[in-house]
């Protein structure tokens, strides 16, 4: 009896270290992609940097748009609708004005976040001559989620990873409706 409660002991112990050990890696996931933008980059707001030479977030001013071309930044991706202020035709001509290239494509919520959009979408980011970029909404949130739409749909990521990737670059609250796309 005294064996079978210290097998018992010892299981029990190794499955709650286990669940720790497993809780504790997924949050480092989760934070190991998302990088809080500071200075000297560009401030934007809800500013990330969830990959490389690319800087997410909401809408940058005209300053914070002459910063960035003064700072080698090559091309902006706007994804705010046309109803949306600044409209897109005074930011292309502020970003083009600047040197850098200037891409819209309009995302109206949850009803935008289509496979043409996300297409678009990784179009835009497969070219190399665009880095560094910046890729902005109103508040980042639809940017995170082009972005899990094209890990899922075109670079292959799970479920899981894609969500991960989304919140790494402005995810929030359309999280379930991005779930709900990726669940079809």
């Amino acid at each position: 009896m005294n064996i079978l409660i210290r097998i018992l002991s010892v299981a029990c112990l190794t499955f709650f270290i286990a669940e720790i050990a497993s809780a504790d890696y997924k949050t480092m996931r989760k934070e190991s992609f998302v990088r809080k933008v500071s200075s000297p980059l560009i401030n934007l707001p809800n500013g990330l940097v969830p990959f490389e030479n690319t800087l997410t977030g909401g809408q940058p001013t005209f300053d914070q748009l002459k910063k960035a071309s003064k700072t080698d930044f090559k091309a902006v991706i706007n994804l705010r609708t046309d109803g949306e202020l600044p409209a897109p035709e005074q930011e292309s001509t502020w970003v083009e004005g600047l040197g850098m290239k200037y891409f819209h494509i309009p995302v109206a919520g949850a009803e935008g976040l289509t496979l043409e959009n996300t297409r678009l979408f990784a179009e835009v980011l497969s070219k190399t001559e665009n880095y560094p970029l910046i890729v902005h909404c109103k508040s980042g949130n639809r940017v995170g989620a082009l972005f899990a739409l094209k890990a899922f749909y075109i670079d292959g990521k799970s479920k899981e990873e894609a969500l991960l990737i989304g919140e790494s670059a402005g995810l929030t609250s359309l999280a379930p409706a991005v779930k709900k796309i990726l669940e079809r």
